[in-house]
């Protein structure tokens, strides 16, 4: 017995027993305090043993554990081992089942690496032997490094002497845009992502080193998913067995594109990194984990107007204005903790005392280890580009607020107007119905008539002017209610009629779609919408022509109401131009001049106050289709509502 083992008596090597002589009782005792698990299952999936180990792990007691039930593995490992057991009791043999998880007795999930022997034909046995071991920690180290590695598009590999290809690391898929289950798993085709000339290259290097045991680096061409190749750089280095043969290359690849394409253009020099950083306009400065500026380009002089010298060492914060310090903060931990690049802009003084506003874009840094290892930030001078925005805010406020003054003057001034036009009506009217006798000279009643025309003519556009200068300065009030769609165009109708006479115009009004339906919207605001409509389409229709007026129910809880006329229509590119106030397409002199443009725009906004949509068709020559669609009417009672 070693001198290093305690023991009451030591025995002599003649006493240490046997392979032979070893008793059952001996090899009991090894398996029940083996540190791997051990079972033995048997043809049919039963349960013949189960070391202690294993019960404690997953509550596995022969006797009154049948079997494993499928819950216990991974869903997504599940198939690929019971594939591997079925292949184990086919074939026979040995066999390493694929690592896979399984859910312990604690209810954790624990990375399990299984041995199988089919036993089942040994009469001692009579079934599997499984001896599995807890690799759990093993698997968190490789998911860190695989996580490390696709962070910094690193990968390691490894290729066996008489392989045809190498394995590969979760990072040299990644770093290649490849997906693991997607390739061969002969790994043959790796050689061909290499330019023919490299390819025979790193064969001639990887033979060469599998002969003579020595390692090897190169930068090589791989081409990557999307089609393009990357500048790789591969080392390798051999290993040998016990007799010093070379028998396998164990290597990383680290893509090196960017600093490869870096080099060509700085030729090659970290001096030129260098330059590159102190001649860049914007301050490039690398911070550590904690704030501390660990270097700062000569830039800064230039933004700050301080000396990198008085910059390294210290944190920033006591510079930043303190309205900003706590959403600048925010900004940094969001961005370690995502990993994304932030952009932010925040106050900072300069050495005159100044607060100049500045504009980084700040990108984390990682360690090997894939931990935050601080950041780098691009800092740029936007004091300029901040005022001219400033100075776009107040613009866009003052125009803003003559908008609004100019709607409050058209109010106003159409307020004033219809006080005189209503006396002008009244009385005009009067003179044509010669109330208080006749006039006695005819053409002071024609003259009387036309001053009465002109006057409602006139009325009706400053009505329009005040409806839509209500809605723009936000004191249009509406109350919604069940509006019965049908009596409302029925009401809208007759009041055209006599225009519809005049135009020689034939009228449809096809209402068997909403029968039964109400609308929640504003009466007067809806009737005040189709006559707008109808009116539109009287005037722009010829003698002969016809205008239809539909409704119907649509799915999604809404009502659509139509005016169709057969007109001389709009041009495409004029649609959305006669929604905008005041403006009018009509090339015909005579028709332009009945109007001011205010038509349209104002069924828009009417139609938009009460939750609805307006839109327009029109082919030039066929006619214009008006539809607008309104919410059906709620079982609640009515609203008033702001057009705010």
């Amino acid at each position: 017995m070693p001198s290093g083992i305690p023991s009451k008596e030591r025995q002599s090597q003649d006493d240490v027993p046997t392979t032979g002589a070893l008793s059952d009782a001996f090899f009991h005792a090894v398996v029940e305090n083996a540190a791997d698990m051990i079972s033995v299952i048997s043809p049919d999936g039963k349960f013949i043993y189960s070391s202690p180990n294993a019960t404690r792990t997953f509550g596995i007691i022969p006797g009154t554990t049948n079997e494993l039930p499928e819950s216990v593995f991974h869903p997504d490992d599940y198939p690929h081992v019971v594939e591997a057991f079925i292949a184990l009791g086919q074939q026979g043999g040995r066999k390493q089942l694929p690592d896979h998880r399984m859910r312990s007795a604690d209810g954790d999930w624990m990375w399990m690496q299984t041995h199988a022997v089919n036993l089942v034909d040994d009469p001692r046995v009579g079934g599997i032997v499984m001896v599995s071991r807890d690799v759990t920690a093993q698997k968190r180290r490789e998911e860190e490094i695989s996580r490390a590695e696709i962070a910094v598009k690193f990968g390691h590999w490894r290729w066996d002497k008489n392989a045809p290809g190498p394995y590969w690391s979760d990072g040299m898929y990644a770093m290649l845009g490849l997906n693991r289950s997607d390739m061969p798993t002969d790994m043959a085709w790796t050689l061909d992502l290499l330019p023919p000339a490299d390819q025979a290259v790193v064969i001639t290097e990887v033979m060469e080193a599998l002969t003579s045991g020595a390692s090897f680096n190169r930068i090589v061409s791989m081409r990557h998913a999307d089609g393009d190749d990357r500048r790789v750089m591969l080392m390798g280095h051999v290993e040998r067995d016990g007799s010093g043969d070379a028998t396998s290359i164990v290597g990383i690849t680290q893509d090196v594109t960017a600093l490869q394409e870096a080099n060509d253009v700085i030729q090659q020099s970290e001096q030129e990194f260098r330059l590159l950083a102190e001649h860049s306009t914007d301050a490039i400065a690398r911070y550590t984990r904690d704030g501390v500026v660990a270097y700062i380009s000569p830039s800064v002089e230039r933004v700050m107007s301080f000396k990198p010298e008085e910059c390294i060492g210290h944190k920033s914060d006591a510079l930043m204005h303190p309205e900003d310090l706590a959403r600048v903060t925010a900004e940094i931990d969001s961005m370690h903790l995502t990993g994304q690049t932030k952009r932010v802009s925040f106050r900072m003084m300069s050495r005159s005392g100044e607060y100049l506003w500045l504009e980084s874009a700040m990108s984390p840094l990682f360690g090997a280890d894939g931990e935050s290892d601080g950041f780098v930030a691009c800092t740029r001078d936007v004091t300029a580009q901040k005022k001219h925005e400033q100075d776009l805010m107040m613009a866009r406020e003052r125009a803003e607020q003559a908008s609004l003054t100019k709607s409050r003057f058209l109010a106003n001034m159409s307020h004033e107007l219809r006080t005189p036009l209503n006396a002008i009506l009244g009385f005009s009217e009067m003179m044509t119905q010669q109330v208080f006798g006749p006039i006695g000279v005819p053409q002071y009643e024609e003259y009387a008539g036309m001053i009465h025309e002109s006057g409602a003519h006139l009325l009706s556009l400053i009505g329009d002017i005040l409806d839509m200068s209500k809605i723009e300065a936000g004191k249009y009030d509406l109350a919604l209610e069940d509006v019965s769609v049908g009596t409302a165009l029925q009401k809208a109708t007759r009041m055209v009629q006599t225009r519809l006479r005049e135009g020689e115009l034939d009228l449809i009004l096809d209402l068997e779609g909403a029968e039964g339906c109400n609308a929640w919207a504003d009466e007067r605001a809806l009737t005040q919408v189709t006559i707008n409509l109808l009116s539109n389409a009287v005037k722009f229709t010829p003698a002969g022509g016809r205008i239809t007026v539909s409704a119907r129910s649509l799915d999604t809880g809404r009502i659509a109401i139509s005016i169709a006329d057969t007109g001389v229509g709009i041009e495409a590119e004029d649609l959305e131009r006669v929604l905008h106030p005041f403006e009018q397409v009509v090339r015909h002199a005579e028709l332009a001049s009945q109007g001011t443009g205010l038509g349209l725009p104002l069924v828009r906004a009417l139609v938009e106050l009460q939750d609805g949509t307006f839109s327009l068709t029109s082919k030039p020559g066929e006619g214009t289709v008006a539809t607008i669609t309104l919410p059906l009417a709620k079982p609640a009672a009515s609203t008033v509502l702001h057009s705010s």
